[in-house]
């Protein structure tokens, strides 16, 4: 099954984010032209309830271009030249040139 890649997840936590965050400005200035702070309450609610419906689910839209490369089953180890310390010395190196 195909799962949401590094990429597709920053994209959906700013989406989450950009709902909440006009949803809840629209609901502070209704809520202090209106003088009633359960419109803003009530508006970060509906924000938030509508980004989760969006964003949580793992929706089409939000699958993977570039889906992570799993090791196979049974491997503790990782293969020679994976990881954080090859990268590192790889940079190291183009430093070097």
């Amino acid at each position: 099954a195909m799962h949401a890649d590094m990429e597709a997840q920053r994209v959906c936590e700013q989406l989450y984010q950009a709902i909440i965050l006009v949803f809840s400005v629209a609901g502070f200035i209704v809520g202090y032209c209106m003088e009633s702070f359960r419109i803003t309450v009530y508006a970060v609610f509906a924000g938030v309830c509508i980004a989760s419906a969006i964003c949580v689910p793992d929706w089409g839209i939000f699958k993977g271009k570039d889906p992570p490369v799993w090791l196979e089953e049974g491997i503790t180890r990782r293969p020679p030249g994976k990881g954080i310390k090859a990268a590192t010395e790889s940079q190291e190196d183009k430093k070097d040139s």
